[in-house]
This record gives C-alpha cells, sequence and structure tokens, in this order.
C-alpha cells in the first residue's frame, strides 16, 4: 500500500528510503523562513554558536510581517537588528508591507507539492494547500535548518478527515475546520498529519484551500494535506485511506452546516452562528494568514458595499500581501471598503498578535477572522474576542452585533 503523504515525502528527503511512523529522521530542507518577531531569537543562536552562513541563501528568506508598522522604539530597535542579520547573511527579504509571510510564500510558489518547508511561525503548515510538507518549528531548529539544510523530526502517524455533505450558502471553508476542532478537540490530531478528503474540496478555491490548511495548528497536527483538486496539483501518490470504522479516519459530515463561532477565549469553543447571535460587538478586525486573502476581501467588499459601518464600531481590514492588495484596488473591493467607513491598514500580520495596532481597548467585544483568540492575543486581556468568517465579521460591523443564520439568509 502507498505510504501516507508525510512518510512519502520525509522518506525522499532523507537517505531511508521507506518510514514510518515514530521514527527519527534527518530530512532535507527545500525552504526556510523566518518572520520578523523571532528572527532576532535565531540571531542569538548564530552569535552564540559561531554561525556565519546558510545552506543557501537563495533558499532562506525573512519575512518582515509581524509588526509592519513599529509601535515603540523596543519593536523599532528589533526590526532594525532583523534587517541587519538578513544582510550579513545575504538571504531573501521581503520587507514591511510585502505581506504575511505564508501568503506570500504560496504566491512565490515556495510550497511546491513534495517539497519541504521549515518556518519559524506554526502557520507554516498552509503548505499543505499544496502537498507540500509545511513544517513551524522553534527557534533552535530553524537554525539547523539554516544552516545544514537538514531537520531532525519524529515521523508523525496520519489521520485522515473525511469531509461528505455540502455546508449552508453562507459557511466558510475556516467554519468546517472550526466545526471539527469544536467537535473533536485537538487529542485526535496532536502531533499527526492530515490528510483532509471528500468531493467538497473539489469546489473550493484555492484561497478557501489555504485557509483550511493553515488552520491545521489550531487542530493540534504536526502538518495537513488537502486533496488535489481543480486548482491544486500533486507529484504524490494518493493513498487508499483505511476503512470506514478505522479511528484513523473520522467521517464528518457537514451537510447544511451553519456558520459558526469561536466565543473567548478558545478556538475549540465552538457553537453555530445563532447560539451567539445579537451579541454586540464594538470592534471588527479582517484579515491575517488565515482571512486576509483575495476571496476574503471579496466577501467583506461586497457586503460592505451594501450598507455602512455602524457609529461606535471600528472595522479594520488588512490584505494578507501586497499582491492581495493590489487586485483588490483594481477590483474596487478596497474602495467600496474604505467607503463604508473600514480602515485599511498595510499587508502583513496587523492587529492579530498584538504588537502594533489596533489595540482593542478595556471592555471591547472584537469579532475577528483570525485563527486564535486566546486571553490577551490582540495586546489586550481586558477585550473579549470572538472568531468568525469574513462574511459574518463585515455583517457585525454593519450591525454592531453578531448577525442569525436567517439574516445571512435574507442578505444573499
Amino acid at each position: 500500500m502507498t505510504a501516507p503523504m508525510v512518510e512519502q515525502i520525509i522518506a525522499s528527503h532523507s537517505d531511508c528510503g521507506h518510514v514510518t511512523e515514530g521514527d527519527l529522521v534527518t530530512a532535507k530542507v527545500d525552504r526556510v523562513y523566518l518572520q520578523d518577531g523571532n528572527s532576532p531569537t535565531i540571531c542569538r543562536l548564530f552569535e552564540r554558536y559561531g554561525f556565519h552562513g546558510v545552506f543557501d541563501p537563495e533558499r532562506v528568506a525573512i519575512f518582515f510581517d509581524h509588526s509592519v508598522i513599529a509601535p515603540d522604539k523596543e519593536i523599532a530597535a528589533r526590526l532594525r537588528e532583523a534587517q541587519a542579520f538578513a544582510r550579513r547573511l545575504g538571504v531573501k527579504v521581503y520587507a514591511a508591507g510585502e505581506g504575511i509571510s505564508h501568503v506570500v510564500a504560496l504566491e512565490e510558489g515556495w510550497y511546491e507539492p513534495g517539497s519541504l518547508t521549515v518556518g519559524s511561525d506554526s502557520h507554516t503548515c498552509t503548505g499543505g494547500v499544496n502537498q507540500c510538507l509545511a513544517l513551524g518549528m522553534g527557534a533552535s531548529d530553524c537554525v539547523a535548518a539554516m544552516v545544514t539544510g537538514e531537520v531532525w523530526l519524529r515521523v508523525p502517524g496520519t489521520v485522515w478527515l473525511d469531509v461528505i455533505g455540502t455546508p449552508s450558502s453562507n459557511t466558510h471553508s475556516r467554519d468546517v475546520a472550526f466545526y471539527i476542532l469544536g467537535r473533536y478537540g485537538q487529542s485526535p490530531f496532536l502531533y499527526r498529519s492530515i490528510e483532509w478528503m471528500g468531493g467538497w474540496f473539489d469546489e473550493l478555491s484555492l484561497d478557501a484551500c489555504a485557509t483550511v490548511a493553515n488552520l491545521g495548528v489550531e487542530l493540534g497536527a504536526k502538518c495537513a494535506f488537502l486533496p488535489a483538486g481543480k486548482n491544486r496539483s500533486s507529484m504524490l501518490r494518493p493513498i487508499h485511506p483505511p476503512a470506514e470504522g478505522d479511528p484513523r479516519r473520522l467521517k464528518v459530515d457537514v451537510e447544511g452546516l451553519p456558520p459558526m463561532i469561536s466565543r473567548p477565549n478558545s478556538p475549540e469553543d465552538v457553537v453555530p452562528i445563532d447560539e451567539c447571535k445579537g451579541t454586540a460587538i464594538n470592534y471588527v478586525f479582517i484579515g491575517t494568514c488565515t482571512s486576509g486573502r483575495l476571496d476574503d476581501i471579496a466577501q467583506a467588499a461586497s457586503v460592505l458595499s451594501q450598507g455602512k459601518v455602524k457609529a461606535g464600531v471600528q472595522c479594520l481590514v488588512t490584505p494578507g500581501s501586497k499582491k492581495v492588495f493590489l487586485e483588490a484596488i483594481e477590483l474596487g473591493y478596497i474602495e467600496a471598503l474604505i467607503r463604508a467607513g473600514a480602515i485599511i491598514s498595510p499587508p502583513g500580520c496587523s492587529a492579530c498578535l498584538g504588537t502594533q495596532g489596533s489595540i482593542p481597548a478595556t471592555g471591547d467585544r472584537v469579532l475577528s477572522t483570525m485563527n486564535r483568540n486566546f486571553l490577551g492575543r490582540m495586546g489586550n486581556a481586558s477585550a473579549e474576542i470572538y472568531l468568525a468568517s469574513p462574511l459574518v465579521a463585515a455583517h457585525a460591523a454593519i450591525k454592531g452585533e453578531i448577525p442569525s443564520a436567517r439574516e445571512l439568509e435574507q442578505w444573499r
């Protein structure tokens, strides 16, 4: 039987020829990238151990995405340090304003099918949309990969997620991923590879599929792979999944699934939208590596072009990359958002991490399209953060509250 995708890729990048779950393997990497938030830590490790170069400057990059606009002199100093580090190494640099590492990496073709990419950010798993083994790792592992072109890891087991049925017309791909998180928690997926399967994916755009891959780490997975479809190709041989009833194969029926909401302060606290309908919202944030692609901006603009941001509500929209930003301008999405009262910030991570504006005020109730809503995530532990799709977020910006499923249907 053909090996699971994660085993195929690791075997092809090692000297083993064949690997199985639990094996400890040294594998060659195709790409390594860092982000500005932790590159100073990586710089310290280079200095401590006397490293001066990388295995291939053309295959190593640093992205300036977490703090595109420095909020204080300390962050500004860290950014200058990261820039100097990149110059010394001679690696590729994606300057502030180019966009979020995972969004740009997909645009640039870094996530090649069958390749192995290491990133210093947990959402590197986004690369699985193109059947790339994309691993988010800590500073020490990234340093090893940068210097040697290799990484040491334990081969994860595989879980197959068999999605059947068709969600409601207002349900986003991210809603399906969060529904599964709410239903199963992280336990079935911890340090495992997820192979998504099911005909539902055939109808999804590349942007929608990238969102699902991105949320693999929220499920607790080491990596995730989406099936090749009309917008995706594969060099990997498909595997026949285990038979139904095997604990490694989870069948998830999403027929008629409504939009979902994650309540404060856990992505796992997921409920259908109607359990939160009417909840007052005074800050809406649309963007991030989860929902800052062109499809997402288009969806938000479609809603907001038919209304105005309610007085007393702040609506911040951040494109995931410069390419997304420029295309959204050309298609009229940005003008529609601005005319509706939204604030547009430069491409990057924006308010997600809380290391730059706009920080929510104490007592704010935020509806965000990001991937995490842990206490203090956006920089203020006294704010409440709900998670939802761009469609739901845009409606909340107009209404000043979370809409009901019926209201969404009536809008369409």
